[in-house]
């Protein structure tokens, strides 16, 4: 196996690939929001055949270069198609290719690396052999095989009763095509919690991706006034909520719950397999969604920085680094 840019040449082959065995993170599509900012890799078998892939973003900070996932996007893959049956044998294309990984990241031109794997990949090995830190994160995935009324249940009495509450309270829900919404009341969380947000870039996820073949979302309303909202994007097995927001002037305790609820029931109604929350390491935030039922699901992050950066990240940002 090697890795290499992706040629032109094998784009289709690449995207044929990405959306059979990656995520919609995977897509060219996807990555074109972030034009020239996001690098993508193949990864090719000794006949110069590509067999799955990999994105690189890099921008400068502080004067020092980074290599990390791109904005909004939980992973950089990497994904894989593999033929053997036998699972040594599969175990041993996958130890392969995450070694040339780990070779390849651990030579990039930047001072700072920080990229996750998908959730899938458990076998961490070749990234501490290279003297990667390896930090688990966690999200909460969904199984949307269940019933509506098994789902329901297996929430906590608090989310049931968030839920409650905002019907009883005659808060309606709505599927909304408007992303505007979508921008006004998450660029509005965001403000509070004090996080930046690259507003080209959401407006690019928005406004130029988003579509109805590959996201929908909800809003909450008190009188035909939107005060809470969910988004996501799919593809062909999961729905991933990736933004979400409410107004903290005109809020409802129940109203962001409500959102997401009619969001899971849509994302089966689509044949979806499950519906991911993109967990967050904020507690309350990760009690929130925990509340929803899902399983606990690991991720693996991989951070490294040249000496003497690593040294100085050690002291200021000691759980990363």
């Amino acid at each position: 196996m090697k890795i290499r840019r992706l040629d032109d040449k094998d784009e289709v082959k690449y995207e044929k690939l990405a959306k059979e065995y990656g995520t919609i993170f995977s897509i060219i599509d996807w990555l074109k929001i972030f034009a020239d900012k996001v690098q993508i890799y193949g990864i090719y078998d000794r006949n110069d055949g590509i067999i799955g892939g990999f994105s690189i973003y890099t921008e400068r900070r502080c004067g020092f270069k980074l290599s990390r996932n791109p904005p909004f996007t939980p992973m950089i893959g990497p994904f894989l198609e593999i033929k053997a049956k036998n699972p040594v044998a599969v175990m041993d294309c996958w130890k392969e290719a995450l070694s040339l990984l780990a070779d390849f990241l651990d030579k990039l031109p930047c001072s700072i690396v920080s990229v996750s794997l998908s959730k899938d990949i458990v076998d961490t090995q070749p990234f501490a052999w290279k003297k990667f830190k390896v930090v688990p994160g966690y999200t909460y995935l969904l199984d949307l095989d269940s019933s509506v009324d098994n789902i329901r249940s297996n929430m906590s009495a608090e989310r049931r009763n968030d839920i409650n509450k905002a019907s009883r309270d005659g808060l309606a829900v709505r599927q909304i095509n408007d992303f505007k919404i979508v921008k006004s009341l998450v660029s509005k969380t965001l403000s509070r919690q004090g996080v930046s947000v690259d507003e080209v870039y959401l407006d690019r996820v928005l406004f130029e991706f988003a579509n109805k073949d590959n996201s929908f979302a909800f809003a909450a309303f008190r009188e035909n006034t939107p005060i809470a909202v969910s988004f996501c994007i799919r593809d062909s097995r999961t729905a991933y909520y990736l933004l979400g927001g409410y107004d903290d002037k005109n809020k409802h305790h129940g109203a962001g719950a409500l959102a997401v609820w009619e969001a899971i029931k849509h994302a089966q109604s689509l044949g979806l397999k499950q519906f991911d929350f993109e967990g967050s390491m904020v507690p309350q935030i990760e009690r929130y969604f925990r509340g929803f039922g899902g399983k606990l699901t690991p991720y693996y992050r991989l951070n490294k920085a040249k000496l003497p950066l690593e040294v100085l990240l050690k002291l200021f940002r000691r759980e990363l680094f």
